[in-house]
């Protein structure tokens, strides 16, 4: 009956009235309920149904394994307006404090404050389809963690912010179910990160980027509103979360006092975006970046200086986030492309230009089968001196890395066994094999002993090697080479036993 009541609430034209503040107080806590969390408020000043209520001390609590997170606000009010929207604000001391429990009862806390008191958030729509509008001059984020003494602060200003967000209770095919996305813009963002170094003085990183954008998707079945906070162990089995995160240009600059200089890192791109997804048991990872920067100034641990450039750079991983008895598939990949020091590096390493400042261009991708002993959310203090995961059948399904004219190639695939151990490694038996293809070697080998500072004996070894574990084809300057793992232990390249 209970069923069958929601369902026709939730599809009936008398739901489809003007939205109170208790339709989005109650949409709050079914959110919160989906993910085992919980908000709660001490008094109430108006009324709930009536046109102005303010909420005060309003407490938000989830926890996840070891770690319980609190949120609150001294106050949240709701005003409808003359046009039958709801206006929202909140008070400028916003706090979320996060415990994590840790070893030998010591536990760590993580505490960020916020100032929500510029933004205009407006609420319209019917209680089973809410809409909301966000704009804000400026958002202003605080975190500290880390022990008294050696904590890390973190400053955080997002600047000409805007957005949209839904949250929608509907009725499908496998039952009720809230979805809950939305989009953000900010104008610019800017980050001030200060932590301990190994002197009085602070590591400093700043990072400030323009047009950014977030979008958000959150799936769950309809659930209870909690009365007390749920302890997760893993996700619901049946939550589902995208999140996506995009800039444009993004210059970043770090400053660190190591005692006998300041170091000074410098980062950056034009664009790129970041994406995290999680459902069922599938998490998702994805990376870009174009246009995509690094340097390196007064290293003072004996490095050199240097500046280093990216055309492209993208990621990509698909794996499980469960623990299971049972190895399912997963798959990764990563492609860098225009890969190049900067002319002023290049120039201290090849001031005759006699190997013509070449680009490089690196991908691989795999697959395979992977078994989580510990779950991605779950807990791995007694893994004291073992792996959380274990990769039983790997397929290198391509691999190239190209310098200028020459380039290198490879496809294979390999097994582990986890119950016997390789006596020349000491890691798990595998067997299988690896092919690859390595075009323009010698060449390459012939012009990089051009340069100066190159002893012409490591060229000359380098050479040995190739036709060592290499075997050439009929064509020039090109060989292929395999790599056997042994059954019983032990690895072969090219027909050469190798420890």
């Amino acid at each position: 009956m209970k069923r069958i009541a929601l369902i026709l609430a939730l599809t009936s034209t008398s739901a489809m009235a003007e939205i109170t503040p208790l339709d989005v107080i109650e949409s709050w806590r079914t959110t919160y309920a989906g993910m085992g969390a919980t908000i709660t408020y001490d008094e109430v000043t108006g009324e709930l149904g009536g046109k102005e209520v303010q909420l005060n001390n309003v407490v938000s609590v989830e926890i996840l394994n070891n770690e319980t997170t609190t949120s609150r606000f001294a106050w949240v009010r709701l005003h409808r307006k003359a046009d039958g929207s709801l206006l929202i604000t909140f008070s400028p001391d916003g706090e979320r404090v996060l415990v994590e429990k840790g070893l030998y009862g010591v536990d760590d806390t993580t505490t960020t404050t916020y100032d929500f008191s510029a933004m205009s958030l407006v609420a319209t729509g019917y209680p089973s389809d809410i809409r909301y509008s966000y704009h804000a001059p400026q958002v202003v984020y605080r975190e500290i963690s880390g022990a008294e003494g050696a904590q890390t602060q973190t400053d955080l200003t997002l600047t000409d912010f805007s957005g949209k967000a839904t949250s929608i209770t509907n009725v499908t095919e496998s039952g009720p179910r809230v979805a809950d996305f939305g989009e953000f813009r900010f104008g610019l963002a800017e980050i001030v990160i200060n932590e301990p170094s190994f002197t009085s003085t602070p590591a400093e990183t700043r990072i400030v980027a323009h047009d950014v954008g977030m979008s958000y998707r959150v799936e769950f079945p309809l659930t209870p509103i909690l009365s007390a906070p749920t302890a997760l162990t893993d996700m619901p089995p049946r939550l589902g979360i995208e999140m996506t995160f995009s800039s444009g240009p993004l210059r970043g600059e770090q400053l660190e006092d190591q005692g006998i200089g300041v170091q000074k890192l410098t980062f950056g791109h034009q664009g790129g975006a970041v994406s995290l997804g999680a459902a069922r048991n599938l998490l998702s990872f994805t990376f870009s970046s174009h246009g995509a920067s690094m340097a390196l100034e007064n290293s003072s641990n004996g490095g050199p200086d240097f500046g280093l450039g990216f055309a492209e750079i993208g990621m990509e991983v698909s794996m499980p986030f469960r623990q299971s008895d049972e190895a399912v598939p997963f798959s990764a990949s990563t492609a860098l492309s225009g890969v190049g020091l900067d002319e002023a590096t290049w120039a201290n390493i090849d001031p005759e230009n006699a190997m013509g400042q070449p680009t490089a261009d690196v991908s691989f991708m795999v697959n395979g089968l992977i078994r989580l002993k510990v779950g991605v959310f779950g807990d791995t203090t007694e893994l004291v001196n073992e792996s959380p995961m274990f990769v039983p059948d790997l397929s290198l399904e391509s691999l190239k890395v190209s310098v200028g004219d020459a380039s290198i190639e490879g496809q294979g695939d390999v097994q582990f066994n986890a119950h016997r151990t390789d006596p020349d490694t000491g890691l798990p038996a595998a067997k299988g094999e690896v092919d690859f293809a390595i075009i323009g070697a010698l060449g390459f080998l012939d012009r990089f002993g051009r340069l100066s500072g190159v002893d012409p004996m490591m060229i000359l070894g380098a050479k040995g090697g190739l036709g060592m574990f290499a075997s050439p084809t009929d064509a020039v300057d090109s060989f292929t080479s395999k790599i056997e793992f042994l059954t019983g232990g032990g690895i072969v390249v090219n027909g050469q036993a190798v420890h």
